[in-house]
């Protein structure tokens, strides 16, 4: 299959105002994610976070990217493609992608993180990255076509208030529940032991795979309207959608945790 379009304008920087999944997203991951660690993984990780929580860590790479020291990271919080891609294309490409993005990033601070004699600064950072990526692999628009940005360009009318595709998936749908992140993992933790087991064998280019799939559908749904009035119809039809995104990223990320952690032993 050729492709008109060189690489290196597939993937475009997102403006560092945005934030994946929102805070009370990212919050409600690392919150539900306790529930499914394992002893060994808990404390692990609680020897290189100490006093700060899983579900704050999860936030800590949307901050990192406006330190200048970690400006670079910016581009490590998602994956533009073209759209119309069947999976070995769309893994083909995601393979051979030589500009870092959220999978790629997700890969490598794993690895970080399995490494025993990198050092503990090493490893708290890396965890914090695989804490947030994970997140952010699980987030549709966030795996998406880069000609709007992931949907920011896409503007959109919500409950009376002007605003864009990506931030109604990211935060307005999970802002409408008017629940706060301790009640919303409360909420989704209702997950058949099947599903823990399926999702925790899934790979992570099937996690990307996923959004972009759910991404296409999202797109091509917005263009067959004939307004950009959405509302409560839009939420009751999507915030299902956002809820199985939320916890599938939980159990997996407790099964990468659990994974790398077997054999840790607290120092």
């Amino acid at each position: 299959m050729k492709y008109r379009y060189p690489i290196a304008a597939i993937l475009i920087s997102l403006c560092l105002i945005l934030i994946s999944w929102g805070y009370t997203g990212h919050k409600t991951i690392g919150l539900l994610t306790e529930n499914y660690l394992t002893p060994s993984a808990k404390t692990a990780i609680k020897d290189l976070l100490g006093d700060t929580s899983i579900a704050d860590a999860c936030t800590w790479a949307d901050d990192a990217r406006k330190y200048p020291e970690l400006k670079e990271t910016a581009n490590w919080h998602f994956l533009n493609l073209l759209l119309g891609l069947n999976f070995d294309e769309f893994k083909n490409m995601v393979d051979t992608l030589k500009q870092a993005n959220v999978y790629s990033a997700l890969i490598k601070a794993e690895e970080t993180l399995k490494q025993k004699d990198a050092t503990k600064k090493q490893r708290t950072e890396a965890l914090k990255f695989v804490l947030h990526f994970v997140g952010d692999i699980h987030q549709p628009m966030h795996v998406s076509r880069a000609e709007d940005k992931g949907g920011n360009t896409i503007q959109l009318n919500y409950e009376g208030k002007g605003t864009n595709l990506h931030s109604v998936i990211d935060t307005r749908l999970l802002e409408h529940s008017g629940l706060k992140y301790d009640s919303l993992a409360l909420k989704f933790n209702k997950i058949p032991k099947r599903k823990v087991r399926k999702w925790q064998r899934d790979p992570p280019i099937k996690w990307a795979w996923e959004s972009y799939q759910i991404s296409s559908e999202l797109y091509a749904e917005i263009d067959a309207m004939k307004t950009r009035n959405i509302g409560e119809e839009y939420y009751q039809k999507h915030i299902p959608m956002v809820e199985r995104r939320i916890q599938q990223a939980s159990i997996r990320l407790a099964g990468v945790l659990n994974e790398i952690f077997k054999d840790e032993i607290s120092k």
